[in-house]
C-alpha cells in the first residue's frame, strides 16, 4: 500500500511539474487568452476653413435675417459633396429669397476645407449638418 501511495504521490507530483512548465507562473494570460492590440481613436471631421456665403442684392434690399440648414456627406478624401437644403429660419421667407440664399449657402459648403473623419485609424466619409447665418443689411 505504501509503495502504491509514493507512486500516485509521484504521477501526481509529475504532473503537477509538467502543467508549470507549461504555463509558467509569472504570466498573466491563460492558456487561452489572446494578445489584445490597442485599436486606433475615432474621430469626427475637424472643420479648417468654413468660407461664407455671399448676401444676394435682393436679400440686401429686404434687409433679410435667416439660417440655411444643409446635410452634406464629409468624405474621406477631404471633399464636401452631395449638399442638400434642409431647412430655413424662419420659415415666413419668401420663396425665391430662400432659394437664393440656399444656392450661395451651397457654393460656400462646397469650399470648406476639413481633416476626415477616422475609424479604427482609417479616414471614413460622414454625414454633417450645416448651418449659415445671414444678415443681409
Amino acid at each position: 500500500m505504501k509503495k502504491s501511495l509514493v507512486l500516485i504521490s509521484r504521477v501526481v507530483l509529475s504532473g503537477f511539474l509538467l502543467a508549470l512548465a507549461v504555463f509558467p507562473a509569472n504570466s498573466s494570460k491563460g492558456p487561452y487568452q489572446e494578445t489584445r492590440t490597442e485599436k486606433p481613436q475615432s474621430t469626427k471631421a475637424k472643420v479648417k476653413s468654413k468660407p461664407q456665403p455671399h448676401c444676394p442684392e435682393e436679400a440686401r434690399a429686404q434687409e433679410i435675417r435667416a439660417t440655411i440648414v444643409l446635410r452634406a456627406i464629409f468624405r474621406s478624401t477631404a471633399k464636401v459633396t452631395d449638399v442638400k437644403f434642409a431647412g430655413v429660419r424662419p420659415s415666413n421667407l419668401p420663396e425665391d429669397i430662400v432659394h437664393q440664399l440656399s444656392e450661395e449657402s451651397m457654393k460656400a459648403a462646397e469650399k470648406i476645407k476639413f481633416e476626415p473623419a477616422t475609424k479604427d485609424g482609417r479616414p471614413v466619409s460622414m454625414f454633417m449638418q450645416l448651418e449659415y447665418n445671414f444678415n443681409c443689411f
